[in-house]
């Protein structure tokens, strides 16, 4: 008799609604902070752009 492998998302074993909500919350916690830098390096940028033009 053969055995077959069901193919699972590696968080199969996390799927209550709780642990699923906390992945959703860091997920968005990082996306909030890879923009909040991109803001702050194009902030620096246009100081820089600015102070040198001067």
């Amino acid at each position: 008799m053969k055995k077959f492998a069901t193919l699972l998302p590696d968080y199969w074993l996390a799927e209550t609604p709780q642990a699923l909500i906390l992945m959703r919350l860091c997920r968005q916690s990082a996306e909030r902070e890879r923009i909040s830098e991109i803001k702050s390096l194009l902030y620096s940028q246009k100081l820089f752009i600015y102070f040198s033009s001067l």
